[in-house]
Parts: C-alpha cells; structure tokens; sequence
C-alpha cells in the first residue's frame, strides 16, 4: 500500500494526517474522500487496494504563508 510522504505545499502539514476529513463516498474502485488541510486548502482523494492518492488540492481561501 502507497504511503502519503508529501505536505501541504501551502503550509507544511503532513498530507497523511489530514486536518478535517469532510466527506466520503463509495465508488466502484474504492473511495473517494474530500478532506481539508489545516491551512484551509481542500483535497480529493482517492482510495483504492493500491492507497491513498491525492488527485486535486485547492488554493487555501487566504495567502498562507509556508509554515504558518
């Protein structure tokens, strides 16, 4: 299974340890979960037997400095 070593590129926190899971849903591969960062900015995973994968990220709603 493919482990999540990224971070949030607006703030630095990991993406393995989401902040908010917002939303889940069932798909015929797997999951798909919406998940929000501390920092604001959103993602939409998918989950499947091979992981975790983050196939979108938003912009936080304000400028975020890295690190903060």
């Amino acid at each position: 299974m493919i482990q999540l070593t990224s971070n949030c590129p607006y703030c630095g926190w990991p993406d393995a340890e989401p902040f908010r899971v917002v939303s889940r849903h069932r798909t015929a591969e797997g999951e798909t979960v919406w998940t929000r960062c501390g920092c604001g900015s959103s993602q939409v995973r998918s989950v499947d037997e091979t992981g975790m994968h983050i196939m979108a990220r938003s912009r936080p709603p304000q400028a975020c400095p890295a690190g903060h």
